[in-house]
């Protein structure tokens, strides 16, 4: 009898680059690498958004989702939006993402008065029998 499994993928940073934050200026938001899970076949993805807030901040951190056909052409509505709750220092907040073809995630303060640092990454599954 076949046994279904989760296959994991490796982990990925998609903001941010080698461990390190983005910071973010202002209102404008900033975006993540394409997250590809089309190509081989993902099913969903763990995310996780890491926050580290300016000190006696003001402003929070919105997070956004973005789907996509193609990897370049994304939403310009997103499906998923949530906001970081900038009294827990530092922050982390994971999500699922599920049957997308691609995504990325948009991240913006709230206002103009801090300059906070965010990081993300993503860890891709499907499904295998064995």
């Amino acid at each position: 009898m076949a046994t279904i499994n989760k296959n994991w993928d490796s982990q990925s940073q998609i903001i941010g680059t080698s461990d390190g934050y983005v910071t973010l200026s202002g209102t404008t938001e900033s975006y993540s690498t394409d997250v590809d899970m089309e190509t081989n076949g993902y099913e969903g993805a763990h995310v996780i958004i890491e926050m580290d807030y300016d000190s006696s901040p003001t402003d929070e951190v919105k997070i956004k989702l973005y789907g996509s056909l193609d990897g370049s052409n994304y939403d310009d509505t997103p499906i998923l939006e949530m906001q970081g709750d900038n009294s827990v220092d530092p922050q982390q907040l994971s999500f699922i993402v599920k049957d997308l073809a691609h995504f990325r995630i948009g991240i913006q303060q709230t206002g103009s008065t801090d300059s906070h640092h965010v990081r993300a990454y993503v860890q891709c599954w499907n499904y295998q029998s064995t």
